[in-house]
């Protein structure tokens, strides 16, 4: 009898289930032609309009509501900054489930005062392990560089050498679509000076990826993602623009799509031309003396960048690209520095040397691309890559000094130096990765990641001690150096997702076995390989688990928890014992003997959104283990600086985003990073020198905050305002600093034209302040660079007409608005 209960109840169950139907579907944005995450999905009655039930959609964009009754129903997709976009279907006994494979939303549009007004895409979009900053509408970076578009996402800071840091975390990864691309610590800072921020489509903030990602980086990626039209037909655009500093550019691109064929490409060229300066005062304990220096520097340089890309779709199920990048780049700089020394107190120098510095040299970077991917189905998947990248730097740089003492004891010294350095790395990386949606609850994902890089960089120098002009020069052997740094890595990564109910789990794991080779060889071993040393060699093997939770209260409010695994891998430049003097007052080498530093990175964050709000709060917890740190010594009164793994450090912090769209046209996104940072103490013994550094700890904070107005006759302005307060670094600290940027856009001829014009750094203000000592001398030190305005002219021009070839079917329903191929549409 209980068997035949147990049975009918599973019947019955089984026949009310069956009696449910269910609609499911995927969200894309139009113009992206991207999945979109965490949009509201509602289900109401098509008679009285009420709600009937609700859900977000996941990682890919997809939704599935189940339990619905027989009955006609409206479906309704909506998301801040995007037009809502509704479905009517109906469920009955012989249409239980209604399927809509893809439903485009597309920006929003408001009409004030009777002038179209055309609403701003939002410019950022929180997903479950990352920050996407749309920035086609950050107007504070037309006309210039990947850099000055870095410095307005938030949290990301760039000083004035280029280097880039994450919540104020140097250890931070930066990739260009997904990868690498060829950009190492050694390099980045020239590459990104180099792209046209016009090309960027959109940057990602990774904080804690997961295993699936790369583990280098403790801070976490910067992805820069550039743009790849998919309009149906061909699109394009043309533009022109200058700078107040007499630096101009132009580009120009093009896209085409048809149903087997994809393909874009885009070429530009920059003529930059930047003034900054610098300031440096440094007294030692001891003997009671100072060098100082001020000086003005010119920095000019060209570039042409060029991509293209084609993609084949042979099957419904196939794809295969083959796509490339090349930067070909000039540069000179002047810069004349008179160094001052003297005793404490004096009432004058003791004598003045000044330097001219000049300097020229070319660049060239390659990456080119091979890509295919398999569908075994809609959610099923493999995809191979294959990429090689070469970065070539050739510099030459001249110093001139003369030396005059002031009470005329001894005649003006003079000398000269030649000093060319080549930069030659290439690498290549493989890949393999493998996804699969199991079911609606279950996801797989698993692959291999091999990269391998090669460097070998010489250095030479040629004096003159007799000369400021160089008449007699001769090889300086003391000053050559070959410096050889080869990594390979290997890398396997699993991970898991599911969903458990209003939980949703993602656990990894990645396995990376890495093997180092450095050499560096002075004149005499260069020429006598007898001589050389035995290469520094060490293999390495370390697991990175990650493990991601999250809960989602209803479909406007979630909570996250992550933990990841993170290094830091000491790079080609923290290596190279070489002692460089270019900088008169400082001497500076590497470290053969680094080791990574490891981070265990944990975060909290929780997401609530309404109809034109959103609030992103995020809390994080990184322990830093073998902290790898640039120190500073004084040895008979010349200061040196080289790199050491000195000790543990912990950083802990908020971090607050909050959007606001007010009154129809004005955005607002603020955010604002606390944190505290600790350092321990620690000591070391180098060049018979006892170098140490004691603990320390510091509670800074940051804020930036991005005004958009959007006006009539197609007007948009923009102001950027941040401020960073005093900032622990190691043996010292920063000082507060704080900066404005401005821009101003109008369209015309149906937007087909677009002027704008933005002012960075309009106060003046975005200088870096440094102070660092210990018991034997004390230093200061302040980089600035100018501000500029730079005005640039853009014209769209292409081909719409096969959007119209789109039909409803692919579209998963009929839609009153325009839509494009691909999900695109005007």
């Amino acid at each position: 009898m209980y068997r035949i209960i147990m049975l009918c109840l599973v019947a019955m169950s089984s026949l009310i289930a069956a009696a449910q139907g269910s609609v499911k579907g995927k969200i894309i944005d139009r113009q992206s032609n991207e999945a979109l995450q965490f949009v509201n999905i509602k289900v109401n009655q098509a008679k009285t309009g009420k709600m009937v039930k609700g859900s977000v959609t996941d990682g890919g964009g997809a939704f599935n509501i189940t339990g619905l009754a027989d009955g006609d129903y409206v479906l309704e997709a909506s998301y801040i900054g995007y037009k809502p976009a509704t479905r009517k279907f109906t469920i009955s006994a012989g249409h239980r489930q209604s399927n809509f494979p893809f439903i485009y939303l597309g920006e929003d549009s408001q009409v004030l005062k009777e002038v179209q007004v055309t609403g701003q895409r939002s410019q950022m979009k929180l997903e479950v392990d990352r920050k996407t900053f749309t920035v086609d509408q950050v107007l504070a970076a037309a006309g210039g560089s990947a850099s000055d578009l870095l410095e307005n996402i938030p949290s990301v800071e760039i000083d004035t050498d280029g280097e880039i840091s994450l919540r104020g975390n140097t250890s931070v990864e930066v990739w260009i679509n997904g990868k690498a691309s060829g950009l190492t610590t050694d390099n980045r800072a020239e590459i990104l000076q180099q792209i046209p921020a016009e090309s960027i489509e959109r940057v990602e903030v990774i904080d804690n990826p997961s295993a699936k990602y790369s583990p280098e980086g403790s801070a976490g990626i910067i992805n820069i993602v550039l743009k790849r039209d998919r309009k149906a037909g061909y699109y394009g655009s043309l533009r022109a623009g200058a700078d107040t500093r007499g630096g101009w550019n132009t580009s120009g691109s093009i896209n085409y799509s048809s149903g087997k064929l994809d393909a874009f490409a885009n070429i530009g060229y920059r003529r930059r031309k930047s003034t900054g300066g610098a300031r440096s005062e440094q007294t030692y304990t001891q003997s009671r003396q100072y060098q100082n220096y001020e000086t003005d520097s010119e920095n000019r340089g060209g570039n042409l960048f060029a991509r293209a890309g084609l993609t084949w779709h042979p099957t419904a199920a196939d794809e295969l690209s083959i796509s490339g990048m090349t930067m070909l780049g000039d540069n000179d700089n002047t810069s004349l520095t008179p160094y001052h020394y003297g005793m404490l107190g004096a009432q004058a120098d003791s004598y003045v040397m000044f330097r001219r510095n000049s300097g020229s040299g070319d660049m060239r970077m390659y990456h080119a691309e091979l890509d295919y991917v398999h569908n075994f189905g809609e959610k099923h998947k493999i995809d191979f890559n294959l990429s090689f990248d070469r970065w070539k730097s050739d510099q030459d740089n001249y110093y001139q000094d003369s030396t005059t003492w002031n009470d005329g004891s001894q005649p003006t010294e003079y000398s000269y130096q030649y000093r060319p350095m080549h930069m030659n790395n290439r690498s290549w990386e493989a890949k393999v990765d493998y996804e699969n949606q199991v079911t609606e609850d279950l996801k797989v994902e698993a692959g291999y990641d091999g990269r391998f890089s090669r460097e070998n960089s010489p250095q030479e120098s040629w004096i003159d001690e007799t000369s400021w002009t160089g008449q007699n020069v001769a090889e300086d052997r003391e000053y050559f150096n070959r410096f050889i740094y080869d990594i390979d890595v290997h890398a396997l990564y699993a991970t898991l997702t599911t969903k458990l109910g209003p939980v949703g789990v993602m656990a990894g794991l990645r396995g990376e076995y890495w093997r180092v080779n450095t050499e560096s060889y002075d004149y005499w071993q260069e020429h006598d390989p007898s001589m050389r040393d035995t290469p520094f060699k060490k293999d390495y093997f370390q697991l990175f688990p990650s493990l991601f939770l999250s809960y989602h209260f209803n479909e406007t409010a979630q909570l996250q928890l992550n933990y990841t695994r993170r290094l830091r891998r000491p790079w080609g430049g923290q290596l190279n014992s070489f002692r460089n003097t270019r900088d008169a007052s400082m001497i500076s080498f590497g470290n053969p003997q680094l080791t990574p530093e490891y981070t265990n990175s944990f975060s909290l964050n929780f997401l609530k959104t309404w109809q034109d709000h959103t609030l992103s709060v995020s809390a994080y917890y990184r322990p830093t283990t073998d902290v790898i740190q640039r120190v500073t010594y004084n040895h008979n009164d010349t200061i040196y600086s080289t790199n050491e793994n000195v000790a543990k450090s912990q950083s802990a912090g908020v971090e607050l985003i909050v959007k606001n769209k007010l009154f129809r046209i004005l955005d607002l996104t603020t955010t604002v990073n606390a944190y505290y940072y600790k350092l321990d103490g620690f000591s070391y013994v180098i060049d018979n020198q006892t170098v140490t550094g004691e603990a320390d700890e510091n509670f800074s904070w940051d804020a930036r905050l991005l005004a958009s107005v959007i006006l009539p006759y197609d007007i948009s302005l923009q102001a950027t305002g941040r401020y960073n307060s005093r900032r622990v670094i190691t043996q010292g600290y920063r000082e507060p600093n704080a900066s404005l940027d401005l821009g101003v856009r109008k369209t015309f001829l149906n937007k087909a034209l677009a002027l704008s014009v933005n002012w960075r750094d309009v106060l003046g203000t975005r200088r870096w302040k440094n102070h660092t000592g210990n018991d034997s001398f004390e230093r200061y030190q302040e980089n600035w660079r100018d501000p500029r305005v730079n005005v640039t002219l853009t014209w769209n021009f292409g081909n719409m007409n096969g959007e119209k070839k789109r039909s409803e079917n692919a579209m998963g329903g009929s839609d009153t608005e325009a839509t494009g191929f691909g999900g695109y549409g005007e």
